[in-house]
């Protein structure tokens, strides 16, 4: 697993890593349950807080260790809470860690669906800082993300016509990465680490659905913890 950035707030730090596929698949409903927490412990040793993920723009406030026995519906977390492990989980979306300057952070789990929904503002506005930066973890790029044409014409409309792309054999494409970059501006996210990793052009380290009909799936996982 790689610490994509380590931020000094203080009387805490924040930390967000990202795994790949050498760490094991962490889908939270593909693996069974003992083999996943094993996994997890090994990684991060704190609870964690994962999400039933739908491609929504809702946010979930991990208020402590109380809040991780279930799977809300949701795609994206934050808390300023240290002690627990939050995660979103990717197989070609975008996996967006956020940390504030306030001692809040973030995560949120960005297709192309979540990120037409709001999914990126609605975490940054819950994280309550005018001051937030950003890592963006592995997802699919343009060259292999073959798309339809009414659906990349009102996300162009959207994120404007740079987010139309062509894939690697000239079929018409949507730029993931170009869109999310748009919007992280449009915020005022400053990205301190990006991936420059595309999950369907990487089978040994990455699963994707688009590409290979994978199931497997990285996390990106944050917590804060007491100095």
């Amino acid at each position: 697993m790689q610490r994509l950035i380590e931020q000094d707030l203080g009387d805490r730090v924040a930390v967000i890593a990202c795994t790949n596929r050498s760490d094991g698949d962490l889908s939270p409903s593909m693996v069974e349950p003992t083999e996943l927490a094993d996994r997890r412990h090994r990684l991060v040793p704190l609870p964690w807080m994962v999400l039933r993920q739908v491609h929504s723009d809702r946010v979930i406030t991990v208020t402590g260790a109380t809040d991780t026995a279930s799977r809300p519906v949701a795609d994206a977390l934050v808390s300023s809470h240290p002690g627990v492990a939050m995660a979103v989980h990717a197989g070609d979306c975008a996996p967006i860690g956020l940390v504030a300057a306030n001692g809040t952070i973030g995560l949120a789990h960005a297709g192309w669906k979540g990120l037409e929904a709001g999914v990126i503002e609605s975490t940054v506005r819950r994280l309550g800082s005018d001051d937030v930066v950003a890592v963006v973890g592995p997802h699919i790029h343009k060259e292999s993300y073959e798309f339809g044409t009414a659906d990349l014409h009102r996300l162009s409309e959207r994120f404007g016509p740079s987010v139309a792309a062509v894939t690697s054999d000239n079929k018409p494409a949507f730029d993931l990465t170009v869109a999310i970059a748009r919007e992280l501006e449009r915020l005022d996210v400053r990205v301190v680490s990006w991936s420059p990793d595309c999950t369907a052009a990487d089978p040994h380290r990455y699963w994707s659905h688009r590409a290979r009909a994978e199931t497997g799936r990285i996390a990106m996982v944050g917590w804060l913890s007491e100095r």
